[in-house]
């Protein structure tokens, strides 16, 4: 992965993978979501898990959505 130009390794934990995994089980099957609406439910359960004391739920969302290019 490469973060601001450097290039990282990132060991990801169960509990991260679960929480993915439960985002993405948590969209309905027959519903089309949008960036914003994955955004925001990452954000919620990442706050809610206490992920990072500094964590801006509005800061994510926007980092997430933001136009490509």
């Amino acid at each position: 992965m490469i973060v601001k130009g450097r290039n990282v390794h990132v060991n990801m934990q169960r509990r991260q993978l679960e929480l993915i995994a439960s985002v993405i089980n948590g969209i309905p099957a027959d519903c089309e979501v949008t960036r914003d609406t994955v955004a925001t439910m990452f954000a919620a359960s990442l706050k809610r898990e206490g992920v990072n004391d500094n964590f801006d739920v509005s800061r994510f969302v926007k980092a997430c959505v933001r136009e490509q290019g």
